[in-house]
C-alpha cells in the first residue's frame, strides 16, 4: 500500500504506529481535537491497514539492520548463547566472598537478581517468551459480540488458507 494521499492521514498513521494515542495522532496532523472525529478518523479501514503496513515495514528494517549489524560486529548466535549461558552460570555461582583482610573465605554470593534476567532473555532467544503487541486498537475484541468474534476468527482462518468453522447458528446443540 502507498503512502496514503492526504497526507494528515498519514501523519496520523505514522503517528499511531509510533505508539501515540489517538489524540495525540490528530492533533500531530494539525487537527482540533475532539474525541468523536478522532476516533472516527483513526478507525478509517485505509489509515488501520497503512498503520499495519509502517509497522510490518519497521519491524522487516530493524531485522536488516540487527542483521548488518551482527555481521559487521562478527556476532555469530552461537557466540551470543555461548557468553549467555557464562554469565548466566558466573551469576548463579556468584563472586568470591572475603574477609576483612581481602582473603577468600571460600564461600560464593550469588547474584539472583542477574540469574534471573540472564535466563528470561535466555527464554526469550530460546522464543520461550513472546512480546505479544496488539496493532489494532485496543481492546477491539472485548467490545464484539459472540457472533461478530466468530465472523472476525472464520475471516482470519480464510485469510491463513485454513478450513472455515460452521457458523455457530447452524450447530446442533448435544443434550
Amino acid at each position: 500500500m502507498p503512502i496514503l494521499s492526504k497526507p494528515k492521514h498519514e501523519i496520523i498513521a505514522n503517528a499511531l504506529a509510533s505508539g501515540s494515542c489517538q489524540a495525540e495522532a490528530y492533533r500531530a496532523a494539525g487537527y482540533v481535537y475532539k474525541p468523536a472525529n478522532a476516533s472516527r478518523l483513526c478507525r478509517k479501514p485505509s489509515i488501520e491497514a497503512r498503520v499495519r503496513e509502517i509497522i510490518s515495514e519497521r519491524v522487516n528494517s530493524e531485522a536488516k539492520a540487527r542483521e548488518i549489524a551482527m555481521e559487521r560486529a562478527a556476532l555469530t548466535e552461537e557466540w551470543i548463547i555461548l557468553r549467555l549461558k557464562h554469565v548466566i552460570d558466573l551469576s548463579i555461582r556468584g563472586l568470591p566472598v572475603h574477609d576483612r583482610n581481602g582473603g577468600a573465605t571460600g564461600t560464593f554470593k550469588p547474584d539472583l537478581d542477574a540469574a534471573i534476567s540472564g535466563l528470561k532473555l535466555a527464554a526469550k532467544i530460546a522464543g520461550l517468551l513472546v512480546h505479544r503487541h496488539e496493532i489494532d486498537q485496543s481492546g477491539a475484541f472485548a467490545r464484539m459480540t459472540d457472533a461478530e468474534l466468530d465472523r472476525a476468527f472464520s475471516e482470519q482462518l480464510k485469510a491463513l488458507g485454513l478450513s472455515e468453522i460452521p457458523d455457530p447458528a447452524s450447530r446442533d446443540l448435544v443434550n
